[in-house]
């Protein structure tokens, strides 16, 4: 058989029919849209992001993926990670690999991907197509994210970069601040995952990350596992909350037994107008298998003077609102079941009487309350130093013990010089402390608000391994550690500051009780407020992942 070729085919049926070739070589492009670069910032944590492209796209043939970049560190001090992208003190990396892409053209299934809407239109004149990508909930803020498109137009052709050649359309966003899309309310009370919640629950309590707009017509809604919706009304302020932060809510109705409910948005706004979204992560809960008809138990609760502090200690049996009050100051704090400690600060001339009252509240608004006297002890005396701790470094990346500190800071707001003597560091277990032995330290003269570092004998300021105190900070030595052996690494240890000179014996002034990890990252301190009570609560890694020896962080 006699085979012609092609071209001559065509040749010699040209002047017996009118051919047409209209064959499209040229795959779509990316021409418009959300993304301005390879890396767009400060995109609201829940928009609808926009795709324009040159040519009608086949439905048939479009893909998208959306990717969240894992944090693995932090740059909170330093722009520069070891590993992937600074994005707003956090070392954030790529989760994309070049065969991701090769298998994402080929349509094949990415891990960890997350949930979207598209919308795929054909443009006004009818030339090109636009995609609408929507998030089903808000993105994490503060954080990087991929977009990944391949698409092809009607005839088959793929989608091609700038240089023309077939490629998946891939961009980067950088997400702004919580509640940039809206209000997005956190769930306060009940805590989030908690169980057995009674049936007549109460108020419902949420935290926004911006105000909001006080509105008694707002509301909000507790979607159920069962499809049905509750609604949230009549909001008032949370109390001991900066006002329009945190509303508290009562149910339209009661819950529904063994009912899962999850914190959505409705009908309240910020003060820019924006109504609320369902939040990023929903605050959770169960109901239990009806109402809650007996008060809290308090038959647990103790209440003792702790040094300058008033301590109450709980073991709650179910969630509680719980509140402590003596003289005109009170504390309060919302707990999910399980080991309670509140402390209050007071003040007062040694062998005044204060009464203490601790008000618990159950989820369905029940009351159990206890009242205690207390006499204040020599504590309180005026020739007592007016000192506190203030931030621990027991594990400094320089030598050890040599370059560990604690930092006292002066409690006074006003006032003259005032000469120290009598003060000791103790450590010990935190329930058998020897506040006999320890380091004594060395006389000095302390002004109102000054911090003081007391260190070993061999600290070196200027050792940059760790970051240096303000030149003139006051460093008092004592010996070749501090305490016994110098700081613990681990917790489980505590640190007393001691006055020796308390008319019955040693004093307590202030105390790191021992809870947490204070060698948790070498480098990193555990500080507090300083006019706060020693509880797990108040102490907290600093803020900026390192030390600030002789300033506030």
């Amino acid at each position: 058989m006699t085979r012609t070729p092609l071209a001559l085919a065509l040749a010699l049926g040209a002047g017996c029919i009118d051919l047409d070739i209209d064959a499209d070589l040229d795959g779509p492009r990316v021409v418009g849209g959300t993304f301005h670069g390879l890396r767009t910032l400060e995109v609201p944590v829940r928009h609808t992001l926009l795709v324009r492209l040159s040519e009608p796209i086949d439905p048939a043939h479009l893909r998208l993926a959306l990717l969240a970049w894992p944090t693995v560190d932090s740059c909170a001090l330093t722009p520069i990670c070891r590993e992937g992208s600074c994005e707003r003190g956090r070392c954030q990396t790529d989760p994309l690999t070049t065969s991701d892409l090769r298998a994402f053209e080929r349509g094949d299934p990415l891990a960890d991907v997350i949930p979207i809407d598209a919308v795929l239109t054909d443009s006004a004149d009818g030339t090109g197509s636009e995609v609408q990508i929507t998030p089903r909930r808000p993105l994490a803020p503060h954080a990087r994210h991929s977009l990944l498109l391949f698409a092809r137009d009607r005839r088959g052709a793929p989608l091609v970069d700038d240089d023309g050649r077939a490629a998946v359309w891939r961009r980067d966003l950088v997400t702004a601040g919580p509640g940039s899309s809206g209000p997005e309310p956190r769930l306060v009370s009940p805590p989030p995952a908690a169980d057995l919640v009674p049936t007549d629950l109460a108020r419902v309590e949420t935290a926004f990350p911006r105000p909001v707009a006080p509105d008694p017509a707002a509301t909000l809604t507790l979607h159920a596992d069962d499809g049905t919706a509750l609604l949230l009304r009549d909001p008032e302020p949370c109390p001991g909350w900066v006002p329009d932060l945190c509303l508290s809510w009562r149910p339209a109705a009661p819950l529904a037994p063994g009912v899962v409910y999850r914190l959505g948005g409705g009908a309240l706004r910020d003060r820019d107008g924006r109504s609320a979204i369902d939040p990023a992560e929903p605050g959770m809960f169960r109901a239990g298998p009806g109402p809650d008809l007996a008060p809290p138990d308090l038959s647990t609760l103790s209440l003792d003077l702790h040094g300058r502090c008033l301590r109450a200690r709980l073991f709650a049996r179910e969630p509680l609102h719980v509140r402590l009050a003596a003289a005109d100051d009170a504390r309060e704090l919302v707990t999910p079941a399980g080991p309670v400690e509140l402390a209050l600060p007071l003040t007062g001339p040694p062998g005044a009487a204060i009464t203490a009252r601790l008000v618990a509240t159950d989820l369905a608004g029940r009351l159990g309350e206890r009242t205690s006297e207390h006499v204040l002890g020599a504590s309180f005396d005026p020739a007592a130093p007016p000192l506190a701790l203030a931030e621990l470094l027991a594990n400094p990346r320089g030598p050890e013990p040599a370059q560990e500190f604690v930092e006292l800071v002066d409690l006074r707001p006003a006032g003259d010089a005032l000469p120290v003597t009598g003060l000791r560091l103790v450590d010990g277990p935190p329930d058998a402390l020897d506040l006999t032995g320890g380091d004594p330290l060395p006389a000095f003269s302390s002004s109102p608000g000054q911090r003081h570092l007391v260190v070993p004998a061999a600290y070196d300021p200027a050792d940059g391994s760790d970051p240096a105190p303000p030149a003139g900070t006051s460093l008092l030595r004592v010996d070749a550690s501090l305490a016994r052996g110098g700081l613990k690494n681990s917790p489980g240890e505590a640190l007393a500051l001691v006055w020796e000179a308390g008319p019955d014996g040693p004093v307590l002034l202030d105390s790191h009780g021992g809870a947490g990890d204070p060698g948790a990252q070498p480098g990193r301190s555990v500080v507090k407020d300083p006019g706060a009570c020693d509880i797990p609560a108040a102490w907290r890694p600093h803020p900026e992942g390192a030390a600030s020896p002789g300033a506030g962080p």
